[in-house]
């Protein structure tokens, strides 16, 4: 394999001997090398042959955007559920899952600690998966230097049961569709914008509306924190989506008969602002 385009010390894009374009990920596969350079196969640890575009554009995206070691804690973490549960996971867990990790040790490293998540009912109903995600904060414990709490597991662990092949949700997954669809709508209309289908905010936001849909369809929504000084200080900052938030939550409440948390209110907020940044 050649390699084509350094994407960061951990994930590289190459072409095979087929001629195929490849995304490549290994520890430090990246570091020193340069366009048009062998590879050595034992250094590669996972392979992408990209016949999804938009697998492409947002692996380059996330690549460019997070640093390596991000990379490496989630093929880490995947590893370990592969080898010790025989999880059979789906492509997208490599970036949904690095994404999610940066994106909580920065909002810890902020101050922005979201708490109460369901985890305990999850260790309950799912223990293979809350043990990954165990093992997930132990790394990034060890490579970080920071302590993520409790309620990260509950986060991680979503992950890997959204991801896997024989997932549980897949009953519902045309329900969950459909509420992602119509959020996607209100949003869209209400703020008046035009999603960038190939941008990381975007794909963030339906990552999250999607594991949001989960919780509505199950009725078991994030509880409150019983401080509620971050959502408003949020809230306060943040009024364009926190007005369109609303808009959701009485879509929510006429379909489901639900009432949004504030804590989930708080996650939307903070998932359309980042949107709208990037406009």
């Amino acid at each position: 394999m050649k390699v084509i385009k350094v994407l960061n010390n951990s994930v590289i894009m190459a072409v095979d001997d087929a001629g195929n374009e490849v995304i490549l990920m290994g520890k430090g596969l990246g570091f020193a090398k340069s366009i048009g350079c062998d590879l050595d196969e034992a250094d590669i640890e996972k392979v992408f042959v990209l016949r999804d575009r938009s697998l492409l554009n947002d692996i380059i995206s996330l690549a460019t955007e997070i640093d390596s070691l991000y990379f490496e804690l989630a093929r880490a973490t995947i590893d370990y559920a592969v080898e010790k549960y025989n999880m059979k996971l789906m492509d997208h867990i490599y970036l949904s899952l690095t994404d999610h990790i940066s994106f909580a040790v920065r909002r810890f490293q902020e101050g922005k600690v979201f708490r109460n998540f369901y985890f305990l009912e999850m260790k309950q109903f799912n223990p293979r998966e809350c043990d990954v995600a165990r093992y997930c904060l132990d790394l990034i414990e060890q490579r970080v230097g920071v302590r993520l709490p409790d309620g990260e597991l509950g986060f991680i662990a979503f992950h890997f049961i959204n991801a896997q092949e024989n997932n549980p949700y897949r009953d519902t997954d045309l329900q969950i569709l459909e509420v992602v669809q119509n959020i996607l709508e209100i949003i869209k209309y209400d703020l008046k914008i035009v999603y960038d289908t190939d941008s990381i905010a975007y794909s963030r936001l339906v990552t999250h509306l999607r594991l949001f849909a989960q919780r509505v369809v199950k009725n078991n929504l994030v509880k409150d924190n019983e401080q509620d000084f971050l959502y408003d200080q949020i809230v306060s900052t943040c009024q364009r989506s926190y007005k369109c938030v609303k808009k959701i939550g009485a879509f929510i409440n006429k379909q489901f008969h639900v009432t949004l948390t504030k804590q989930e209110e708080l996650y939307l907020v903070i998932y359309i602002h980042r949107l709208l940044e990037l406009q």
